[in-house]
């Protein structure tokens, strides 16, 4: 399903390409990524006009699922439009793996989305039929892997208040004070029945209707193994395989007060992901 729109006017169903000329690129041979493994949330760089991420989830030898979406904040032109107007545009799918590029399942529009893998990074490219005129954004972009965040000797401490660092923003602060300062976010994730806004590797999440941060995650922690996160913080309280997205979790209770997952890719056992979250929110 393609689901694109633009402020101001009608909802459009169709996928974003603003109509303009796109320069083609593609990863050079020698741009070898570290792993073939897809899995993770991937983000357009804080340096583009253009927000967004892709969310790639039960990957197999096959291909994996994925959630794909763009907006701009900042008032563009497109092809079709008289005036500057924001955009967004956003997709899901299934895309078929062969070697370090996969490409999509065509919807009902004939739009085919191709992934190219690099370094730290999946090149983006919508077929013909992706253009819609009407849109000031389109999926053809670079999407990165943000810097790692790194487990130091504070973090479990920091867990106790609601954190992951001591500096850092926490559960029980208002989104408003954190957009205040830090700005627009990178992207907006919609998970774990809550929307996060992205900083870099950090973000911060609020349920429907709240205006507080109730859940904390880090998209791009360092390359633990369940032994690394065991010798941190003991046995978990309970592990097994997340059927949803296909990862292995291990759950701790911290303080009586907040819950703490730590999600691994199955192959490979290292740390995809973690997230915090209140008891109160189950």
């Amino acid at each position: 399903m393609l689901v694109g729109c633009q402020i101001g006017a009608d909802v459009k169903t169709s996928a974003g390409l603003p109509g303009q000329a796109v320069q083609e690129e593609t990863i050079p041979e020698w741009e070898v990524p570290e792993s073939e493994i897809w899995h993770g949330d991937w983000l357009i760089p804080e340096t583009s006009p253009i927000i967004g991420n892709i969310i790639i989830y039960n990957e197999t030898e096959e291909g994996f699922d994925f959630e794909i979406s763009v907006e701009n904040n900042v008032p563009m032109k497109s092809a079709n439009s008289s005036r500057p107007i924001t955009s967004s545009n956003g997709t899901s799918g299934y895309a078929y793996k062969d070697g370090l590029v996969a490409i999509s399942d065509r919807d009902t529009y004939g739009c085919e989305l191709t992934f190219q893998l690099g370094k730290d990074r999946i090149l983006v490219r919508g077929s013909e039929e992706c253009t819609d005129p009407d849109l000031t954004v389109d999926f053809n972009h670079s999407f990165s892997l943000p810097e790692a965040f790194v487990i130091d000797e504070y973090f479990v401490e920091s867990l106790k208040e609601g954190k992951f660092t001591p500096d850092g923003y926490g559960i029980g602060n208002s989104i408003k004070s954190i957009t205040d300062v830090l700005g627009e976010p990178d992207a907006r994730i919609q998970r774990n029945e809550a929307t996060y806004n992205i900083y870099s590797n950090m973000g911060y999440g609020t349920s429907i209707g709240e205006s507080l941060v109730g859940l904390l995650t880090v998209i791009r922690p360092e390359k633990l193994t369940p032994a690394d996160i065991e010798e941190l913080l003991g046995e978990p309280e309970q592990e097994g395989l997340n059927e949803l997205e296909g990862l292995y979790f291990y759950y701790y209770i911290i303080e009586d007060e907040y819950e703490l997952y730590f999600e691994f890719v199955p192959e490979e056992k290292t740390l995809l992901r973690f997230h915090l979250r209140e008891m109160k929110l189950m």
